[in-house]
């Protein structure tokens, strides 16, 4: 398990690490938008991590090619459907 903090809310849940953020966001019910199912083929899902990117999987290549298409995108973006949750506490800012 692991911490899961959002943002804009505040709210705090303790989440499965080893699953993706969406995933994740998704079953404790923030209001989180992905239109290709979690398959990096879109960027409605496109999130700030504040903190904890860390313990976050890497990027991978897939995930680099779409936040480069993806206007005002920052150092803490991430698509939630490729970030996977780690052990440690994180803190995503939904957008």
């Amino acid at each position: 398990m692991t911490t899961l903090t959002v943002l804009p809310s505040g709210k705090t849940y303790d989440v499965a690490a080893g699953q993706s953020l969406l995933k994740a966001l998704q079953s404790v019910g923030e209001p989180i938008v992905s239109k290709c199912g979690g398959e990096a083929r879109c960027e409605s899902c496109h999130v700030a991590v504040p903190e904890g990117r860390k313990t976050l999987s890497k990027i991978q290549r897939i995930e680099n090619e779409k936040l480069d298409g993806i206007v005002g995108i920052g150092s803490t973006s991430r698509l939630a459907c490729q970030a996977i949750l780690g052990e440690e506490a994180v803190t995503v800012q939904l957008l």
